[in-house]
């Protein structure tokens, strides 16, 4: 009897840390996933945006903080946008956001605001 509640615990425990190890998987790689379209959007931000890029690496980084920044000023007014979508909104939106402000502090004449 002692063996056979051993045996049911043991599977109860190996049920929870199995399901835990699942959801951080799937949750790091949405996560993984939701980075990589931020640093995509921000390079692309930098290509569509007047002017020339900061370049490939810079405009990435530039989406990413974007990516940050408007998840942040989104999330200030309640909208939670989840998703692959949800992504690509929050990135574009802050995106723009942070390379608009870049270029208007920027004395730099061929980066037009």
């Amino acid at each position: 009897m002692i063996e056979l509640l051993a045996f049911i615990a043991l599977l109860v425990v190996g049920w929870v840390v199995l399901t835990s190890l699942v959801s951080f998987a799937v949750t790091l790689g949405a996560f993984i996933f939701m980075v990589l379209v931020w640093i995509f959007i921000g390079w692309l931000a930098g290509q569509l945006i007047r002017g020339k890029g900061y370049g490939p690496i810079k405009d990435g980084l530039l989406g990413l903080l974007g990516g940050v920044i408007g998840s942040i000023i989104l999330g200030i007014f309640g909208l939670d946008i989840g998703g692959v979508f949800g992504a690509i909104v929050t990135g574009v939106f802050g995106a723009l956001i942070l390379i608009y402000s870049v270029r208007a502090l920027s004395d730099d004449k061929d980066f037009p605001a």
